[in-house]
C-alpha cells in the first residue's frame, strides 16, 4: 500500500506532463461566404399611432475569418473568432451603396475524429457583432448612414487536415444568425432621434470557410 501511496505523485506528474505536451495553439484563417434568409422591420411612431413595415430577403456575404484557439487536447479546443466583411448587393441597385460588418466572439469544439493527418470537429459559438449601411442618393446628394447591432450564435462542423509539420488545410460549413437592432441613423452627419424610429434586421443562413491553419 505505501508503495502504492508513494506511486500516486509519479503518475500525477506523468499524466499532467503528458496532458500539457497535447496542448497546442491554433491560428486560422481563410475565405468565408454565407447566403441568408433576411427579416427587416421599420416602425414609425408619430400620435396616430405605430406604423409598421415589414420586408423578407435574401442576401449573400464575403468575409475574411480569423479563428484563434488554445486546444487543451486534441479533442477540445476553445478561443475567439473574427469575421470582417460585407453584404454583396445586386449590380443593377449597387450604385451609391456600401456596406460593412464586423464579427467577434467566443467559440468551442470538440474533435469527435483526432487523428495524426486529419481531424473533424463540431463546434458552437457566440458572438457580436456591427453593421454598417452607407446609401447615397445621387440626385439629392443626401447621404444616409444606418448602424446596428447585436447579437449571434453560430453552429458548425469542419474538417482539419493536416500537410507539413503545424500547416494544414481548414474546412468549415455551419449555421449562422445574427438579430441587428438599429442604434444610430445619420443623414447628411446629422443625427436622427431614435426615439420615433425603431428598426430591426434578423439573418439567418449558411456560412461556410476555405482556408489554412498554423499549430504551434
Amino acid at each position: 500500500m505505501k508503495k502504492i501511496l508513494l506511486a500516486l505523485p509519479l503518475v500525477l506528474v506523468m499524466y499532467l506532463a503528458e496532458a500539457q505536451s497535447e496542448r497546442e495553439f491554433q491560428i486560422r484563417a481563410g475565405l468565408g461566404w454565407a447566403v441568408y434568409g433576411t427579416e427587416s422591420e421599420f416602425t414609425f411612431k408619430t400620435p396616430a399611432g405605430d406604423f409598421t413595415s415589414t420586408e423578407t430577403d435574401g442576401a449573400a456575404t464575403v468575409h475574411l475569418p480569423l479563428e484563434l484557439r488554445y486546444a487543451f487536447n486534441e479533442h477540445i479546443n476553445a478561443g475567439l473568432d473574427f469575421k470582417f466583411g460585407s453584404y454583396l448587393y445586386d449590380p443593377d441597385s449597387s450604385n451609391g451603396k456600401s456596406n460593412r460588418f464586423v464579427v467577434a466572439g467566443i467559440a468551442g469544439e470538440y474533435a469527435f475524429i483526432a487523428r495524426e493527418k486529419i481531424r473533424w470537429y463540431g463546434g458552437i459559438g457566440f458572438n457580436g457583432s456591427s453593421l454598417v449601411l452607407e446609401e447615397t442618393d445621387e440626385l439629392t446628394d443626401t447621404k444616409t448612414v444606418l448602424t446596428y447591432s447585436g447579437g449571434g450564435f453560430r453552429l458548425n462542423t469542419g474538417l482539419m487536415v493536416f500537410l507539413i509539420g503545424g500547416f494544414g488545410l481548414n474546412f468549415n460549413l455551419g449555421y449562422d444568425a445574427h438579430n441587428f437592432k438599429l442604434r444610430n441613423y445619420e443623414v447628411n452627419g446629422s443625427e436622427i432621434d431614435l426615439d420615433k424610429i425603431e428598426a430591426t434586421l434578423r439573418v439567418a443562413g449558411v456560412d461556410g470557410t476555405i482556408g489554412a491553419f498554423l499549430r504551434f
